[in-house]
């Protein structure tokens, strides 16, 4: 069990810093022989390849799997780029599974808690996931690795209260957590959206996210939480006194992070649907498509590039989900949520 490290406001950039150099200063692991994908995918990271993750669904459901390497086109701010990684199975992932231990989902704790270790005890045996909790404090409660059976005990000494730092989560999981990973990476995000006390605003989580070139998969009480709005104006619920719109922009925004970085956001009417929702990322990532290019761009500028994926299908009507762009290496530019205000 990793030791609980905060990060709240006003000392978040000092324990970032702390965190970082005493939590991710090992060694690297050696590279298996016999996995011969994750190996090249390591080596085309180390020599700025870019990395697309792509999901390929039949528009009336279901993936559609084993089609080959040339059915695939990449294109960057318009430019054709050659293919030189294709995996068609899913690549061993590190899972960021980030949870809100706000108030206000303390009654769910429990399902939650179970849910989570399900997933966690179904994941490949090449997977590893970090467990995060965030409500006024960010919390690495457990570091990289597969100790399942820490889990229970983790999430049953965390206690729900206070307000909710989404935004400062976010920047702190892909700055700290992921810094230094190679490997595919993936965030599970477990909020009711709606950010109340963060000191990072929504476009530098944004930016942050997309920088790590981790996938967030946002599960959103939004849509829940908006279907009692109405009844809870004319009360004092929990919900009572937060403007209608706010609503409405924390599911645009969390909307926005998952396109971005590739991902989705699921809104299940409550945490008890679970089980169903770690399913449904779980059954992704296994069947997602990995493509790698090296830019034609060598310009090292840090400039926001689009990245555009055609599939040809034979003619069946698809659903392409890739993430849209990346940074260059160099200087920080825009992110897309400052440039788009």
């Amino acid at each position: 069990m990793a030791n609980q490290k905060p990060y709240g406001s006003p000392l978040i950039f000092c324990l970032a810093a702390f965190a970082a150099a005493m939590l991710w200063s090992q060694e690297p692991k050696p590279a298996d022989s016999s996995n011969q994908g994750q190996e090249a995918f390591k080596i085309g990271v180390e020599v700025n390849m870019v990395p697309v993750p792509v999901t390929v669904r039949r528009t009336e459901g279901g993936f559609i799997k084993e089609l080959p390497k040339n059915a695939f086109y990449v294109y960057e701010d318009g430019e054709p780029q050659e293919i030189v990684f294709f995996a068609q199975e899913g690549l061993p992932t590190r899972i960021a599974i980030v949870l809100d231990a706000s108030g206000s989902v303390r009654t769910e704790w429990g399902t939650i808690k179970y849910a989570t270790k399900k997933f966690v005890e179904h994941l490949k045996p090449d997977d590893e996931f970090a467990l995060i909790s965030f409500n006024t404090e960010i919390r690495l409660k457990m570091d990289w690795g597969r100790k399942t059976d820490r889990v229970d005990p983790v999430m049953t000494s965390i206690y729900c209260k206070g307000n909710t730092k989404l935004w400062d989560a976010i920047w702190v999981v892909c700055n700290d957590v992921f810094k230094g990973i190679s490997d595919k990476k993936a965030m599970i995000i477990m909020s009711d959206g709606l950010d109340n006390e963060s000191s990072f605003s929504y476009a530098e989580a944004l930016q942050a996210a997309v920088r790590s070139e981790a996938a967030l998969y946002i599960v959103s009480k939004t849509e829940a939480i908006r279907q009692l709005f109405m009844y809870e104006a004319s009360r004092q619920g929990a919900y009572a006194s937060i403007p209608h719109e706010a609503f409405v922009q924390a599911d645009l925004a969390l909307r926005k992070l998952a396109h971005e970085t590739g991902g989705r956001v699921l809104y299940p009417n409550n945490f008890g649907q679970l089980d169903n929702i770690y399913a449904e990322v779980d059954e992704e990532l296994r069947n997602q498509y990995t493509l790698g290019y090296i830019s034609t761009n060598t310009a090292k500028d840090g400039s926001y590039r689009r990245i555009d994926v055609r599939v040809d299908t034979k003619g069946s009507a698809a659903v392409i989900t890739s993430r849209p762009g990346y940074y260059a290496p160099g200087n920080p530019s825009p992110s897309p949520a400052s440039r788009n205000r």
